[in-house]
């Protein structure tokens, strides 16, 4: 195989030396790439007579395209992308190609040119629902978009379902695969272009605007670390775990986790500064109302029971519950020593 510089070298070759400097600015391949008005400052053009420029050279290059080697590269990006699915996220397919052509000085310059000459494939460009991705031609974007769809919907249609458990990028894969008849590695290849899907710091995969999968604010990353722990946490230690996770660059201040566990109901105190989640079990309200609540579901207990039943809701001491125990207003002892509500 042909190296790349070499390759290069060949294809521009023919041409003046204003132009092959204007080719080489343009797709950077030697260094930077200018734009038309840094260009034309330099030979004192106008950006539309440096586009004519770059325009004439490269319809002489296309000439020579042909049987050349470079020819030869584009057979092997089709053929890579095909077995892709047609899609291929910009850095993995210059990778991929790196290895296929065994070629160190191949590199996305490069082939940016050499598709730019050729015409094919394509790229779409970095935006706010795609990473750069290469593909074949109108009916493999078609494809992409229609998956990516269905995808979509596959998630919300399910989302509590996905939600009260973990999501792993295996499952998603399976289910998709039997639904679109789609292969799981083109599957991949669509998503990993997409950011509208994303796997969160515990491994879960699903869509990037849920809070759950995608964590932005503080609020979102306690309540996915509670979750995760399965059990009630100190506040402090709710912070160290969002530092550990490492969610993104933003540090978790102790104060700062406080403050937004105490605005949401999600989250229940209780003890002192430790917190629950409600869905996980814990309730809110005071000593006093934890126990009504106890002898409204159990009815009339020993006082040994109801400081059993409250103390897995809440870290209280025993002498608080049995203080709580004594307001009249609100609680009984019986004849037989059990306590009810008053």
């Amino acid at each position: 195989m042909v190296k790349m510089n070499n390759m290069i070298k060949y294809l521009i070759s023919d041409l003046s030396p204003r132009q092959r400097d204007v080719i080489e600015s343009r797709f950077g391949l030697n260094g930077d790439e200018l734009t038309l008005a840094a260009i034309g400052e330099k030979y004192g053009l106008t950006r539309e007579r440096v586009r004519q420029i770059e325009s004439g050279s490269l319809s002489s290059i296309r000439k020579k395209f042909n049987n050349s080697p470079a020819d030869k590269l584009l057979k092997s990006a089709i053929d890579c992308l095909g077995k892709a699915g047609g899609i291929k996220k910009d850095d993995e397919f210059v990778r991929e190609l790196i290895v296929i052509l065994k070629d160190a000085n191949l590199n996305k310059k490069i082939l940016k040119f050499i598709f730019e000459i050729a015409g094919k494939p394509n790229i779409l460009k970095n935006n706010k629902n795609f990473y750069d991705f290469w593909y074949l031609n109108a009916h493999s974007f078609k494809k992409l978009s229609d998956f990516i769809g269905k995808a979509e919907k596959f998630f919300k249609l399910r989302k509590n379902e996905f939600l009260s458990k973990d999501m792993k990028i295996g499952d998603f894969l399976s289910s998709m695969e039997k639904e679109t008849g789609i292969s799981k590695n083109a599957i991949l290849n669509y998503i990993s272009v997409s950011r509208k899907f994303t796997k969160n710091s515990f491994g879960d995969f699903g869509l990037s605007a849920w809070g759950e999968i995608n964590p932005k604010t503080m609020r979102a990353k306690a309540y996915l670390v509670l979750k995760k722990h399965g059990d009630s946490l100190h506040f402090r230690n709710i912070a160290k775990k969002i530092n550990e996770v490492g969610f993104d660059n933003r540090k978790a201040l102790e104060a700062t986790v406080h403050n937004e566990l105490i605005k949401d109901p999600r989250f229940v105190l209780v003890g002192r500064g430790i917190y629950g989640l409600s869905e996980l079990g814990h309730r809110p309200g005071t000593a006093k109302e934890v126990i009504g609540m106890v002898l409204q579901e159990k009815g009339p207990l020993r006082v040994e029971e109801v400081i059993n039943l409250v103390k897995q809701e809440r870290f209280l001491k025993d002498n608080t519950i049995l203080l709580n125990l004594q307001n009249r207003k609100n609680f009984k002892k019986l004849a037989d020593g059990k306590y009810h509500l008053a």
